[in-house]
């Protein structure tokens, strides 16, 4: 099975995601919705190439969860987390 590696800016963005919504929401919905999103991208390793490629971006799939979209790329050895990116947000800067 592919092991999962996060990019700096994903990492750096599920940090930020869990502190937005602790504060806006409080901390049991930034628990479930962080736990959500970690969840889905863990379930990645099982079937990686379930979601599409990203059109502008070679190798780069997208999923949606909840109010975000996880980029990541796969590799025969991994699959790598990309960025993060809040549906509102311009994507294509980020990734």
């Amino acid at each position: 099975m592919r092991r999962l590696i996060y990019r700096t800016a994903a990492s750096t963005e599920l940090r930020r995601i869990a502190r937005y919504t602790k504060r806006e929401w409080g901390e049991k919905q930034a628990r479930r919705y962080t736990e959500r999103l970690r969840q889905r991208i863990k379930a990645l390793r099982r079937y990686p190439l379930r979601y599409p490629e990203v059109a502008e971006r070679a190798g780069i799939r997208e999923m949606r969860c909840g109010q975000h979209l996880v980029f990541y790329r796969v590799s025969d050895e991994a699959i790598e987390i990309v960025n993060i990116v809040h549906v509102a947000r311009d994507w294509e800067a980020l990734v």
